[in-house]
């Protein structure tokens, strides 16, 4: 039985991603140094330790466990607090992917995937956006990710093991975190059921590109097993925000009280992924229609709030 270990394991796509390739029929130990990912979220059979990725106590346990594949997630994701705290976003998803990379190399590793972002690509010249497109790096949080990718690209190069980078659109669903800077499906599902005020940042205009959380994790798992290079995981269809947040409303069968708020500085006015690389080279595409996907959102969130 081939061993995954998944680093950010309890977080809302690491927590998904283990129970997919547990079902697959791999053996998965997670990490995880509980920042921001939660306990109840891995699965009581998967065994895991509460470390972080920077320490050599997490180099010990890849060369003592040795997986057949590492799955990279843990990562500072708030693009706001990478602006108030750089450094510590640096160390995180730089430091802390060149110490999983460098924990890996040279132990006849099938794969190593890279869990990347749409952040990295900035206001985009052409929606929906191909891998190989201009990147715009607006944030440290999109530098530092960029930078782990360049540092996988330079292990793979040299021979010290294979690699793959997937690059997510908006990822959504159950267990993402609404509160702080969590994703703004999960801020306004949790806001339409506690009949709070829906807060839309600026006119609403800006758009993005929403995958449900079980396609992207299906797609993270292909990649895993067959892909190289970079691969974009998304839908490709664009909705404003002020839409969603209509959606959301239709979708839990009430009027969202929505308010507007000062739009974020630098805020990316569109964002759209290509997924057309993905669909030819892994043969996978988005199946989850955003209605179908919100449905089960929000069946989740009235089940904890």
């Amino acid at each position: 039985m081939n061993r995954v270990l998944v680093t950010g394991g309890a977080g809302f796509i690491g927590s998904h991603l283990t129970e997919h390739l547990i079902r697959a029929g791999y053996q998965v130990a997670v990490v995880d140094d509980l920042s921001t990912g939660q306990k109840s979220n891995i699965p009581k059979t998967v065994s895991w330790r509460k470390l972080d990725v920077r320490t050599q106590a997490f180099r010990s346990l890849v060369r003592d466990w040795r997986p057949d594949y590492i799955c990279h997630l843990a990562a500072q994701l708030s693009v706001v607090d990478s602006v108030r705290e750089p450094t510590k976003d640096a160390s995180v998803n730089i430091l802390g992917t060149v110490n999983t990379l460098a924990a890996a190399a040279g132990r006849s590793l099938k794969k190593f995937l890279f869990v990347s972002t749409a952040a990295v690509y900035g206001q985009a010249r052409e929606i929906p956006t191909p891998e190989d497109s201009d990147l715009q790096l607006n944030s440290p949080y999109a530098v530092s990710k960029y930078s782990a990718e360049q540092y996988l690209s330079l292990f793979e190069s040299n021979g010290q093991l294979p690699a793959v980078i997937v690059r997510l659109s908006n990822v959504y669903g159950p267990r993402q975190r609404y509160s702080g800077e969590g994703g703004v499906a999960a801020k306004f599902a949790a806001a339409v059921l506690s009949n709070k005020k829906l807060v839309i940042e600026g006119r609403g205009e800006q758009t993005r590109d929403f995958l449900y959380v079980s396609d992207a994790v299906q797609g993270l798992i292909i990649a895993m097993e067959k892909g190289r290079g970079i691969y974009n995981l998304s839908t490709g269809q664009e909705i404003s925000i002020r839409e969603l947040a209509v959606k959301i409303g239709e979708v839990a069968g009430t009027v969202p009280n929505v308010t507007y708020a000062p739009a974020r500085p630098n805020d990316v006015k569109r964002s759209s992924l290509s997924p057309i690389r993905a669909k030819r080279d892994l043969g996978w595409q988005a199946q989850t229609p955003l209605t179908d996907g919100l449905r089960q959102t929000l069946k989740w969130f009235k089940e904890i709030l």
